[in-house]
């Protein structure tokens, strides 16, 4: 796993200082809508250039695959712990396809509902990219800070633990996610940080209906079990 995570980040980290270097002129190409294409075709010619946006759109077309099936994942996780909204439908497994059917299509029709809303907007495929670069790192950023907050009070899993390099990996951690945020102040980036502060309204909204409904029992962590694991007992049983 991390000799991927590392050669993914090896060779982004030379695909942009080539791109870089082959930049003729930082100004104009400041004013263009596409400037890594507009760099790989003056520097290999247009079918080359064709070739690899070809290839950028089937990445993102897996990205979005991943992340489909990520969020699905996610919705029947948290029903499964009875932990989000109508959680006794998502929680279903298809006995025919062995998979959360249901949670998938629930992902799907909210996937298609956030597209109408920006379909409007001339710049809606850059608000949701910056977006969806920005939630994670607010998640990130977020869960660091919780841990900060509640280090003492965490039980010991004796699976994991960082010993002397837990302080500077935690304060590396911070400091990257404050400076990745920090890229984002730009004003073309305010429909996307509109966009997830609605977000977390929406979930702090919901986890405010879930303490009040349950009380502290319906913030205290699940039990962690393998969602596989807990897939193929559900299909077995039916």
């Amino acid at each position: 796993m991390w000799q991927a995570v590392v050669a993914s980040g090896a060779l982004g980290f030379v695909f942009l200082i080539a791109v870089t270097l082959a930049v003729a002129n930082p100004v104009t190409l400041a004013k263009s809508s596409t400037p890594i294409a507009d760099v790989i075709q003056h520097v290999l010619g247009s079918a080359v250039s064709s070739l690899l946006l070809v290839l950028v759109v089937l990445a993102i077309f897996a990205c979005g695959l991943v992340i489909m099936m990520t969020g699905s994942r996610l919705i029947w996780a948290m029903s499964r712990d009875a932990r989000f909204p109508g959680w006794q439908q998502w929680q279903q497994v298809s006995p025919r396809t062995r998979i959360p059917l249901k949670a998938t299509v629930l992902y799907f029709v909210l996937a298609q509902i956030i597209l109408a809303v920006f379909s409007p907007s001339g710049n809606a495929l850059f608000t949701l990219f910056a977006a969806g670069t920005l939630l994670p790192a607010v998640i990130y950023l977020a869960t660091v800070l919780l841990y900060i907050i509640r280090r003492g009070r965490l039980p010991e899993t004796g699976k994991f633990n960082l010993g002397a390099w837990e302080k500077p990996v935690v304060i590396v951690a911070l400091t990257w996610l404050v400076f990745e945020l920090s890229i984002f102040r730009d004003a073309s980036f305010k429909d996307a940080w509109l966009y997830i502060a609605v977000m977390v309204v929406i979930g702090a909204v919901y986890l405010a209906g879930l303490y009040l409904r349950r009380g502290r029992t319906g913030l205290a962590m699940p039990e962690m079990s393998s969602i596989d694991a807990e897939l193929d007992r559900q299909v077995e049983g039916k």
